[in-house]
């Protein structure tokens, strides 16, 4: 299997995950007491990430459930989650997932960050607060 093909299918998966994301209902906050805020800083090789996304899925190991909540990635690497343009979202265990906006350009960033349920990232988002997440991507130089 090709290198842009490896590359090309989770990232794929990632963007229709975050078009999900996108529809009406997918964040419902009933019940939820102290919806939370989630902001962050995403670097690779010590340089931020500009123009990538990261997905924050419901962890169900830990007790989620709902569809996942997704984030693009600024110029200097920073993001702020956003459910169909609120910036609240509700407490609990999150998988992450981080996908880079170029496979051209980063063509060494690891695939499998780019599936939540292989990236092994997971950050649990607390109520009724701002959670601020930073993830440093390092992968060794061949």
């Amino acid at each position: 299997m090709s290198t842009l093909v490896r590359w090309l299918v989770p990232v794929a998966a990632l963007g229709i995950g975050a078009m999900l994301v996108s529809l009406p209902g997918g964040c419902s906050r009933k019940g939820t007491p102290d919806p939370a805020t989630v902001r962050g800083k995403v670097t690779f090789q010590g340089q931020p990430l500009a123009g990538g996304l990261i997905v924050f899925s419901p962890d169900p190991d830990r007790g989620g459930s709902g569809k996942p909540i997704r984030g693009d990635l600024d110029a200097d690497g920073t993001f702020q989650l956003k459910c169909v343009g609120d910036t609240t979202i509700p407490p609990g265990w999150y998988r992450v997932a981080i996908a880079s906006a170029s496979l051209l350009s980063r063509p060494s960033f690891p695939s499998h960050l780019a599936r939540p349920d292989r990236s092994e990232l997971v950050r649990e988002v607390k109520a009724g607060q701002e959670n601020v997440f930073e993830f440093a991507v390092e992968v060794p130089n061949p």
